[in-house]
């Protein structure tokens, strides 16, 4: 969706260098964004300054609009992951988006809702799978969908709701078994439709 088409005066686009804040949990919300270049990640920061990986936002997203709906502060850190070229939308309510850009606000409506659907299925897959699977899961998932990224075992972890020491020695096995790249240092698969073929046959729950 090309958003220059529906706004004009309300957008400005920003760059950010890699690892640069957009914004911090916490405060007050001043519109939404959109990835016109780049990689944006959504971050959970703990009590005890522990960070976990929650969204991964590539070109052609828009990240930071339930404020829309909610009128409420930022809930979560994002950051950029790689350089990147960032639309600021300074539109701070549903109904003077919808004003101005109705197709717009319908969408991201649709969005929410698809939104909260991911997060009630990743909720069950943590509750339910083993570490197992939610890693075999992660790493086909962002392989699959940013391969551009060089993805660490911590980010896989963070995603993927599991310790990077269980991570490692995971990751382990499967570079033994001839998944991952034997001679890489980092989480690298040598197919992802190996990586997926393995995974079905995997009786991991």
């Amino acid at each position: 969706m090309d958003i220059r088409t529906q706004l004009t005066h309300q957008i400005e686009l920003k760059s950010f260098a890699k690892k640069q804040v957009v914004y911090r949990s916490g405060v007050p919300a001043k519109g939404f964004y959109y990835v016109d270049e780049g990689l944006v990640g959504l971050y959970q920061v703990s009590e005890t300054g522990k960070e976990s990986l929650l969204r991964i936002y590539g070109p052609g997203s828009f990240f930071g609009y339930r404020s829309l709906f909610t009128n409420q502060h930022y809930p979560s850190t994002a950051r950029a992951m790689l350089a990147s070229k960032i639309v600021h939308v300074d539109v701070n309510d549903f109904k003077s988006l919808d004003l101005v850009a109705p197709s717009l606000a319908d969408f991201l409506m649709k969005e929410v809702c698809a939104e909260l659907g991911e997060a009630e299925k990743r909720l069950m897959q943590f509750n339910a799978f083993s570490a197992k699977k939610r890693i075999l899961d992660t790493i086909y998932y962002v392989f699959h969908t940013y391969p551009e990224y060089p993805w660490t075992y911590r980010e896989i972890g963070e995603y993927s709701g599991t310790d990077t020491t269980t991570v490692i020695r995971y990751c382990k096995t499967l570079k033994e078994s001839g998944i991952l790249e034997s001679n890489s240092r980092k989480p690298l698969p040598v197919s992802l439709h190996q990586l997926a073929d393995y995974r079905k046959s995997l009786l991991v729950n």
